[in-house]
């Protein structure tokens, strides 16, 4: 094979890497700051109030309170794992950007 193929052959795969990376660090981005969470989030603790106001003058709301504060609980262990994964994708994003200038210039 020619230096002028293995050349182009690498550079093709370090344009394709870095594009990978880049397209990891913005889908990392666009989960940190996915809004869709909080807004469910913020639905769940004033119905979560509204059950509360309302387990004080009925016994029966008890179960259901308590499965409404179970579910707001879950709900913020999604919102933490959502906050990891695209931290975990921007660095990987990050990483490969570094792979790619490295395979560019070797």
């Amino acid at each position: 094979m020619s230096a002028d193929l293995i050349a182009n052959i690498r550079s093709a795969m370090a344009l394709s890497v870095f594009g990978l990376g880049i397209l990891s660090i913005v889908a990392g981005v666009w989960t940190i700051l996915a809004r869709e969470y909080q807004q469910t989030m913020r639905g769940i603790a004033a119905q979560s109030n509204r059950l509360h106001a309302r387990s004080l003058a009925e016994v029966g709301v008890v179960p259901v309170l308590d499965a409404s504060a179970r579910l707001v609980e879950s709900t913020t262990q999604l919102i933490k794992t959502a906050m990891g994964i695209g931290a975990f994708l921007c660095l990987i994003g990050l990483a490969m950007c570094l792979i790619s200038f490295w395979m560019f210039y070797l």
